[in-house]
């Protein structure tokens, strides 16, 4: 781990006519530590990383933004296109299942496409590394984790599919009515309750960053029912995803 460590931030290493190779290696050495990080959720990594502040593609030296002559917006998402496909490669080679990279992966490629200023895509950056790197997503090894957190773990790998109650317990190897009796007991509340919350989660923040419709989102995220999204999310938050997205673009 330490030799991940060392500071590769790029300083002095500049032509006039252009980055020098030294300044290019530095540069690839810091993609190399973040990829890391997220392929081994490393958090303290990933934040010393972001410390270095080379989380911004705005570096005049790279010229990385002007790729796309007089269009850096259409150039930052062509970038964080290609980074979308690289953090979703390293993160299922750390342990996130494929049906998550995918997910995820098609997620931020919607909300890359739908975002409409340099700011926002910032934001989806950030997201993306913490959400890609989160160890709390990924497989579980351990032969000492309950049948609770199994059963999280699989909500969480599996929140939109259409997967029954017997089907979940079958892939646990638990009897249906133990495995809800457990969940309820310890989490308060039922596992479908528990993964429309999941489901509604999801949804917040592709109201927040695309301009997809709310049915379009509801079976995005699991629902096949619009109205049922609807009156669910209300019951959340107060108020509809309608309700929900004029408050935001408000603020």
């Amino acid at each position: 781990m330490k030799e991940h460590r060392q500071s590769d931030t790029p300083s002095s290493n500049i032509h006039r006519n252009g980055p020098t190779p030294e300044y290019m290696e530095a540069v690839h050495k810091l993609r190399e530590k973040l990829l890391y990080g997220i392929q081994t959720s490393d958090r303290d990594l990933l934040a010393e990383y972001e410390k270095e502040g080379t989380l911004k593609f705005s570096d005049e030296q790279l010229n990385i933004l002007n790729r796309v002559p007089n269009n850096k917006l259409r150039s930052y998402k062509n970038i964080l296109l290609s980074h979308n496909t690289l953090y979703s490669y390293v993160a299922e080679k750390g342990g996130l299942s494929a049906w998550q990279c995918h997910f995820i992966s098609e997620k931020y490629a919607i909300m890359i496409e739908h975002t409409q200023t340099l700011a926002e895509l910032d934001m989806i950056h950030l997201n993306m590394i913490t959400e890609y790197s989160d160890p709390t997503i990924r497989k579980t090894k351990s032969d000492n984790v309950s049948i609770v957190e199994k059963a999280e773990n699989y909500i969480e790998m599996n929140f939109s599919e259409d997967i029954s109650m017997e089907e979940m317990a079958g892939k646990l190897h638990v009897h249906p009515s133990h495995l809800m009796r457990s969940f309820k007991k310890e989490k308060g509340m039922t596992i479908s309750h528990y993964r429309n919350l999941r489901r509604i989660k999801e949804a917040k923040q592709l109201i927040l960053f695309s301009n997809l419709s709310m049915t379009e989102i509801a079976i995005m995220v699991g629902f096949s029912n619009s109205q049922y999204f609807s009156k669910l999310f209300k019951e959340v938050e107060g108020i509809t995803p309608v309700e929900y997205k004029k408050k935001l673009r408000n603020n």
